[in-house]
């Protein structure tokens, strides 16, 4: 993190334990609901798992639409984070209960939450930098590094206390994580003076008669609003996509995937952790490559073209998991013959990872550079909403594997995603021309002195 704000490792360290209570629960959220009674579990039906695992997800986060307004309108970015954290830390505390009602309750504070939180720190990222400076990229991918470190952890970690020793031993541990991420961000307050606040109400023209008029939106931010639209399309495709991994390939991986490695039978939610593993390993990489790639060409590819291109890759992914299911035999009465070979899992988790470098930390810096300011917040809400709505439709489609099998609905994500990132990356350049330049404002920064009531170094620092 040299040469960025300190405040920058404020919100990773934040992020990155608030990722891992999230990502934790998550891990074993299905499997402790399909798990009997004996087992500590509530034994639901896959169908049900799924079914609660979508809504708990959706709702998680379309609550960033509040979450946004209210940052935006009401208590600033920084406030709303920390409120958020409140009441994460209660929320999966909670889950620590074996009550009916606990888990319930527990479920709706962390849906408050994430929702407080989530689309205010990433927004805080990009307010870390002013206008122009060539390191918010490069800030928002170690943020980014930050959510998978958290993830790759709890995944590892939670998953295998919560399979091993309890299910509630797992989400405790989970909630604990989320102490450490408050504590930090109370910590860091020094560090973050300069951002987060809520901004003055801008001034109202007045129109002929003397009435006060709010503001419109220009023209040119029209433009701008209508591609972070189909900019979202897209991303409801990736993360409907993705999102399998939590539910349908997670219970997949339970029932049909020869888990024994060296005579130790691997927790299945413990391969949740090779997507952020992969990220932590090929992140840089996969940046420098676009740069490479950037520097022969003489020109930025846009950020709608990586996104096309990482919805792409996902598709691709999924092959592996065809290959899986072929491999796998089942007999007439549902005994499993001949299980999957974990090195399908592997790639698919490989390939998903390398598309979701190409997207998700691209479409975060996209929406701090397009959005108009004054909604900025709220725009980050409405894209953590589409991931919810996505993670809704995720659910959906793993529940259709009862009915038409799981090689059937692997090949469907595999045709639907590779198609619709293939056309929006052919049609980039018509729809980048619509944001008025606002990739092509990275110019490098003229050296600027250190303001001593802040953190934000403007001077330009080594790569």
């Amino acid at each position: 993190m040299l040469g960025h704000p300190k405040g920058l490792a404020i919100l990773f360290f934040t992020e990155m334990w608030e990722r891992f209570s999230f990502y934790g629960m998550r891990a074993i959220l299905v499997l402790f609901l399909v798990a009997k009674a004996a087992e500590g579990g509530f034994g639901w039906t896959n169908e049900q798992a799924l079914t609660l695992y979508g809504t708990y997800t959706m709702l998680v986060y379309l609550m960033s639409i509040p979450g946004g307004i209210i940052a935006d309108k009401l208590l600033g970015q920084k406030k709303s984070v920390m409120a958020g954290g409140f009441l994460l830390c209660a929320g999966h505390l909670l889950m620590a209960y074996t009550e009916v009602w606990a888990f319930y309750t527990a479920l709706t504070l962390i849906i408050l939450g994430v929702g407080m939180l989530k689309p205010n720190i990433s927004t805080m990222v990009g307010g870390l930098y002013p206008e122009g400076d060539h390191r918010r990229d490069a800030g928002f991918t170690i943020f980014y590094m930050g959510i998978n470190l958290g993830s790759f952890l709890a995944t590892l970690i939670v998953g295998f206390v919560g399979e091993t020793y309890g299910w509630h031993y797992g989400f405790s541990l989970a909630g604990f994580g989320m102490l450490l991420g408050q504590a930090v961000f109370i910590y860091g307050q020094r560090y973050l003076t300069q951002v987060g606040n809520l901004e003055k109400r801008e001034v109202r023209k007045k129109d002929e008669i003397g009435q006060n008029i709010p503001n419109k939106f220009t023209k040119e931010e029209k433009d701008r609003l209508i591609v972070l639209g189909i900019s979202f399309l897209i991303v409801m495709v990736f993360w409907m996509s993705f999102e399998q991994a939590g539910g349908f390939m997670s219970l997949y991986t339970k029932q049909f995937v020869d888990r024994n490695l060296f005579g130790w039978q691997v927790p299945a939610s413990m391969f949740q952790s090779l997507n952020p593993l992969f990220i932590i390993i090929f992140g840089g990489a996969v940046a420098a490559l676009w740069i490479k790639l950037e520097n022969k060409r003489g020109k930025n590819y846009s950020a709608v073209f990586k996104m096309g291109i990482g919805t792409v890759i996902l598709g691709l992914g999924f092959l592996f998991m065809v290959g899986a299911s072929l491999q796998k035999q089942v007999d007439a009465t549902g005994n499993v013959i001949q299980y999957s070979g974990m090195y399908w899992l592997v790639g698919a988790y490989l390939f998903h990872t390398i598309g979701e470098l190409c997207l998700s930390p691209v479409a975060l810096s996209f929406i701090t550079k397009v959005a108009p300011k004054r909604i900025v917040s709220s725009i980050m809400g409405i894209y953590f909403a589409v991931t919810g709505l996505s993670d809704k439709l995720a659910s959906e489609i793993g529940k259709q594997a009862d009915k038409l099998g799981d090689l059937t609905v692997f090949i469907g994500l595999v045709i639907f995603a590779v198609t619709m990132g293939s056309l929006l990356a052919i049609l980039s350049n018509r729809i980048s021309k619509l944001t008025h330049g606002a990739e092509d404002n990275e110019e490098e920064m003229k050296p600027l002195e250190k303001d001593s009531d802040s953190d934000l170094n403007l001077e330009k620092q080594p790569s």
